[in-house]
């Protein structure tokens, strides 16, 4: 049985029959869009006892898919010719009809309880030398400094493991780092898991440990595989799926220290993981954590949300993204249902206290993200199932990729239009806590909006709720538009919970949230 996955390329070569019912044709198919004879949407088998009846099915006659949607007797209706990128050819009396509802194409997901890792890849540099490595596969090397770079092909680094999870270029000693790599090179048989590698220093193609090189290995003992590594500032950190560690070099006759620096932290997916500032931040299944010389917790507002929210078997799929300009650490995740990425949660480790964490949820999607440092602007890229065709991408559903720079101007611009990004910021629930919390409902009268900043309007609606367990209703007097001329807002509102709700939908608008003050008093237990 080929196992369900995620990627391009995972599944068995050519694809595979899993449920191979077959019977023949009872009558010619013609090299047309017709059934049986040329004519109708219904083809003729000489026993269709055994073939499915429910849903979109499909059968293979010769090397032609042909999907179809019902059966009545040995007829198969609602016929469609040439399905799957399959081609349309003719078919005599008595063919072989094959039952291939189960077909399992190279590159498609299959039905199955096992799933498979993405199949992502590691970049890095090494001098002129890109260094690519595809997950669980071998590692290439492209040479930017050829002149003909642009038309030479990558090529597998001679002397280099040949199946490895990560892969990591140390600075500044320059060694190549492979994590969850062969134990033997070249048997990927011998591929573990929790096994370190680095190259001899200033040299890709040595791994062969000697007196006189620096060449090494390294096995990891605290969880069950190696999940990710990101290159810090005085070391590289090393997650398994359990813990944390530090990779530092110390020079011969060792080449690196390995130490580890956190249990029950581990890191939920390869790309879960960023360095700013000496200091590194991470998704864990046990919520989110930052290293600085010793482990913390990082105390998350909004921790439910996001675990009740997630997709946990595409874990895989999570990046993190940091954009320097604000001091944000974007976590880009798939949400409940979803198989790519559709929601982020986001961390702001500048305005950030012990007792006061910024954090915010959104559904902002993208699944690859470089910070301002290379472009100047975050870049970004989403996956859209989309039908233009022209940037077509291949996975769980067709579509294509799209490009974004972000933090410039107030709108999306593409080639053809602009529109207006459609952005809100919305408050937990406050209430009086007077007499214990929930026990008065509040009563506001008035409220007075602060901007740092504004340009056009923006619309604030207050959001009500008396129980725990209600659901959110908008002020009946609300939303209130709010220019940047506005002194105070008049209005009646009463609840036990409120939630102030900032919101623009316009084109050429911005904001800058300040703090805002509420004319709230108690009003009663009834």
């Amino acid at each position: 049985m080929q196992a369900k996955g995620f990627g391009w390329g995972l599944g068995s070569w050519s694809g595979e029959d899993t449920s191979a019912v077959t019977t023949t044709l009872n009558g010619a198919l013609l090299d047309d869009t017709a059934g049986t004879g040329g004519s109708g949407t219904s083809i003729t088998l000489t026993d269709a006892s055994q073939f499915p009846s429910s849903g979109t099915n499909f059968i293979q006659v010769g090397n032609e898919e042909i999907s179809y949607t019902g059966v009545s007797g040995n007829n198969l209706t609602g016929i469609t010719r040439a399905v799957r990128n399959s081609t349309r050819s003719g078919h005599s009396d008595g063919a072989t009809v094959t039952d291939s509802s189960e077909f399992v194409a190279w590159g498609e997901a299959a039905s199955g309880d096992l799933v498979l890792e993405p199949g992502m890849w590691s970049i890095d540099n090494f001098g002129d030398k890109a260094i690519c490595l595809i997950h669980d596969s071998a590692v290439f090397s492209w040479d930017s400094s050829l002149t003909n770079a642009t038309e030479t092909r990558a090529v597998i680094i001679t002397g280099a493991p040949t199946a490895s999870r990560h892969m990591v270029v140390s600075t500044p000693d320059r060694h190549l780092v492979f994590f969850g790599t062969e134990t033997t090179i070249g048997d990927t048989s011998t591929q573990d898991d929790m096994f370190i590698r680095f190259s001899d220093q200033e040299d890709i193609n040595t791994y062969t440990p000697t007196a006189t090189n620096t060449a090494g290995t390294q096995r990891l003992a605290d969880g069950s595989r190696i999940m990710g590594a990101v290159r810090g500032r005085d070391a590289i950190y090393v997650w398994t799926d359990t813990a944390l560690f530090t990779q530092r070099f110390i020079g011969p006759p060792f080449t690196f220290g390995f130490a580890q620096v956190g249990t029950n932290c581990g890191l939920i997916g390869q790309n879960a993981a960023v360095e700013v500032d000496g200091a590194a931040y991470w998704f864990s299944e046990n919520g989110f954590f930052k290293y600085a010389g010793a482990l913390q917790s990082i105390p998350c507002l909004v921790e439910d949300f996001v675990f009740n929210d997630l997709n946990t078997t595409a874990n895989q799929l999570i990046n993190a993204g940091l954009n320097n300009l604000f001091g944000e650490i974007n976590w880009f995740y798939c949400s409940s249902g979803a198989t790519v990425i559709d929601r982020c949660v986001t961390y702001n480790y500048i305005e950030s206290t012990p007792q006061r964490p910024v954090w915010t949820t959104s559904t902002l999607d993208r699944t690859t993200w470089q910070d301002s440092a290379v472009f100047g602007k975050p870049h970004g890229t989403d996956y859209d199932a989309d039908s233009n065709d022209s940037y077509d991408v291949v996975g769980n559903t067709d579509g294509c990729t799209i490009y974004y720079e972000h933090e410039t101007g107030t709108d999306q611009v593409t080639t053809t239009a602009t529109t207006a990004i459609t952005s809100n910021i919305e408050s937990g629930d406050f209430d009086i806590s007077q007499g214990g919390d929930g026990e008065f409902f509040a009563k506001i009268r008035r409220f007075i909006p602060d901007f740092v900043s504004q340009t056009g309007n923006t619309q604030i609606t207050l959001q009500l709720r008396n129980y725990s367990n209600d659901s959110q209703a908008s002020s009946a007097l609300g939303p209130f538009t709010v220019t940047s001329s506005t002194t105070k807002v008049d209005t009646r509102a009463r609840a036990r919970a409120i939630s102030l709700k900032v919101a623009n939908t316009a084109a050429q608008q911005n904001w800058k949230l300040g703090g805002f003050r509420l004319d709230i008093q108690p009003d009663g237990r009834r």
